[in-house]
């Protein structure tokens, strides 16, 4: 990387793709419609009603699409005398404060019936494909809670009487005809059932309706069984985010005292563009506020900085802040408890999605057949580029080639292999070659979906050539250093190939450049005159401009034909990451403690090792005549522990101890050595200094692994070397 801001660039004329220039439309979140039932029988107890009425209003005030459709039904029996459905809140789009605030007071209406226990299914399911049936824009989910099975034998819409269970056996045929529908308008149904459940009929919901995913890596219908109604919060949020392929944290419980004060803490990951803050007090005197990761209270309504918020639910028992344009980080919610309000668990979770645009690169743009292409795709949001491998681990990047009679996928990868040129740079890139017999046009399809956003499918259309294109090129950065500063350059190369067999020049622009990014080529390099024929190469510089966002920018490098510039002889997706430099006083500092950091360590290197007793050897004289030797074990250690002993009578011998009244301890520091005998005594020594110990025994001590001479003191300094003979024999 050339880290040269060039002093020209900026009155230079910095050119991009025409098409670039175009604004390219904001990418927004997929409406959804979504059916809540909520089983409203007699056998529910009153909190039973009270956990699902709050699970209710957790779907409907986090849903974030403006343009979605909710809707909440209750549902029993008819026993003769009642509906068997209850529509407490009919289908409501959640565009304003307002939408979201009728949807929390009608979920007040969700009760426990004081007549009849029956549970009709068949009649739920029916009021919920009414709303959902035809074409509709985005999924069309269904969500059921229930707390028992199908009990419709009081009900006189199934049959005269009862015989032979003739009135539940013509609800369950029903609803056989209700699923079949269900799949053929691709209604989804994610059961979730808690207490006496049918197991078998709640996966005949699920596995009957339509079985399409919001993503690859996203799940098909399925139910789920809790073993209480306390339970039915979490795993409603569960089914929502499969279904809606919304990311969702766990839900998180905060014990309140009454009349007190607590904190939960959520966090809003980059990749999401609009999110809910959901919060569940179980007693509308609770108040909560909200606190971004800068640690700003937001409004309730209105703007700031660059989000918008709306409150609803605020005089409810369940209130949601939706946030367009979140500040990405952990916020807090700040919580507060009234006198006389009793001590709850306050639960909190935050629901959120990413609106997201695919950027699809193809090389070469238009291929022959029998040639390999590679193709790679990049994802960004309505306000940045993502490339945070860890911000994409539950999306998915797929890729195919389509033609007369033949569609071929291709497996794509951010590991710098097949295709690949730099791994976890968020490009994913992938080959596959034209099949020979190709002919005419191929389609090129690239999707990105997955849990937390909203998906998004590019397609190219390329026309096959035969033989070689009158201009051909690439661009390569050798090893360029990707993570750069406002104001720096990045420079390149790009190679055109002429076949024309005349002069021709070509033009390298860029173009697509994601939310943030501003980057450019100075003018007087993106004009490339092109010799008859042969290869030439030509440099160039990539600006990224003072004003770009800081952290992942984006754009794709375009080489086209300048007498035609629609016609992309090469096209490269390049990702980087913008960071500013530290100022000097930063920089002072930063060296000043990796300085201090390494001067500490070394430091404690050289004074563990002047501890370290091993490479020790104590040499016993009796007299002047040697009686043997004893080396410390060879592992790190700060005491040498040996015991003095006789082999037989007149003869000493030095062994290894285990510690003990009888045994000697030697430590050291550096060359300064210290010996505790076993009648109390310590003495001090140096190496090749002789102690009598007992009569005319007499120990020395000598380093033979160490061939330094350690000072007596301990500053940091160069120790004197000398080479010393290695021991004789051990007494180990």
């Amino acid at each position: 990387m050339r880290l040269s801001a060039l002093a020209s660039t900026a009155a230079a004329l910095l050119l991009t793709s025409p098409s670039a220039a175009l604004e390219q439309p904001e990418p927004v979140i997929t409406p959804a419609n979504i059916v809540v039932l909520v089983d409203e029988s007699s056998s529910i107890s009153a909190q039973d009603v009270d956990r699902e009425r709050e699970a209710a209003a957790l779907i409907a005030l986090g849903e974030f699409a403006p343009s979605s459709t909710v809707a909440v039904v209750g549902f029993g029996s008819d026993n003769g005398g009642q509906s068997p459905v209850d529509v407490v809140c009919p289908p409501s789009t959640v565009a304003t404060a307002q939408d979201r605030q009728r949807l929390s007071d009608c979920t007040r209406g969700l009760k426990s019936r004081t007549q009849g226990d029956g549970t009709d299914h068949a009649s739920a399911l029916q009021q919920a494909l009414s709303y959902l049936r035809g074409d509709r824009s985005g999924p069309k989910l269904v969500f059921l809670l229930t707390d028992g099975k199908l009990d419709v034998s009081d009900s006189p819409r199934y049959g005269p009487d009862n015989a032979l269970d003739q009135r539940n056996r013509t609800a369950h045929e029903l609803i056989g005809t209700l699923l079949q529908e269900a799949d053929r308008e691709k209604i989804q149904i994610w059961p979730l059932g808690f207490g006496g459940v049918d197991q078998a009929q709640l996966d005949r919901f699920a596995k009957g309706s339509f079985q399409g995913q919001c993503g690859v890596k996203a799940p098909t219908p399925s139910a789920t069984v809790v073993s209480s109604s306390a339970d039915v919060a979490q795993a409603l949020v569960k089914a929502f985010q499969a279904g809606r392929c919304v990311g969702a944290s766990d839900i998180q419980r905060t014990p309140v005292s009454s009349g007190g004060t607590a904190e939960a803490k959520v966090r809003i990951p980059l990749i999401a563009t609009d999110g809910s803050i959901l919060v569940t007090k179980h007693d509308s005197r609770i108040t909560v506020s909200y606190v971004d990761p800068e640690g700003n209270t937001v409004p309730k309504s209105g703007t700031q900085g660059g989000s918008t918020f709306q409150v609803s639910g605020e005089n409810s028992t369940v209130e949601g802040l939706r946030i367009v344009n979140p500040l990405p980080g952990t916020w807090t919610v700040k919580i507060s408890s009234a006198p006389g309000v009793p001590a709850l668990d306050v639960s909190t979770v935050v629901m959120y999605q990413g609106a997201i645009r695919s950027s699809m690169t193809v090389n070469p743009p238009a291929p022959q057949p029998g040639q390999e292409v590679t193709v790679a795709l990049n994802l960004q949001t309505r306000s940045r580029s993502i490339t945070d491998p860890a911000e994409l681990k539950d999306v998915s990047f797929t890729a195919d080639v389509a033609g007369e009679g033949f569609t071929t996928p291709i497996p794509l990868n951010d590991d710098a292999r097949d295709g690949d040129t730099r791994g976890q740079d968020g490009v994913y890139s992938g080959k596959v070659v034209i099949p020979d017999q190709a002919r005419g046009t191929v389609k090129f399809s690239g999707t990105i979906a997955g849990i937390g956003i909203s998906g998004d499918t590019r397609t190219v259309d390329a026309a096959l050539v035969t033989g070689p294109r009158p201009l051909a090129a690439t661009t390569t950065f050798g090893n360029a250093d990707w993570n750069v500063a406002p104001g720096d350059t990045v420079g390149g190369t790009v190679t055109v190939t002429n076949n024309s067999g005349r002069a021709r020049k070509a033009r390298i622009i860029v173009a697509d450049a994601a939310p943030g990014t501003v980057a450019s080529i100075p003018g007087e390099q993106t004009v490339l005159d092109v010799p008859p024929s042969g290869t030439s190469t030509f440099d160039f510089d990539l600006a990224f401009g003072d004003g770009t966002a800081l952290g992942a920018n984006a754009l794709t490098l375009r080489v086209v034909d300048d007498e035609k510039p629609d016609d992309v002889i090469y096209e490269w997706r390049i990702t980087a990451n913008v960071e500013k430099p530290l100022p000097w006083t930063e920089i002072a500092i930063a060296i000043g403690v990796a300085a201090f950091a390494t001067t500490a360590l070394v430091l404690f290197i050289y004074r563990r090792r002047q501890r370290n007793v091993s490479g020790l050897v104590v040499y016993l004289y009796d007299g002047y005549r040697s009686c043997g030797d004893l080396a410390a074990p060879q592992q790190q250690a700060s005491v040498f522990r040996f015991h003095l002993g006789e082999v037989h009578t007149g003869l000493a011998q030095l062994s290894h101890s285990a510690g003990g009244e009888d045994g000697y301890e030697l430590t050291r520091v550096g060359g300064q050595l210290r010996l505790r005998t076993p009648y109390g005594d310590t003495h001090a020594l140096q190496l090749g200094e002789r102690l009598t110990v007992s009569g005319n025994l007499a120990i020395e001590v000598q380093d033979e692994h160490a061939p330094v001479d350690f000072p007596d003191h301990d500053p940091l300094m160069t120790p004197q070397h000398e080479e010393r003979p290695s021991s004789g024999n051990h007494l180990l």
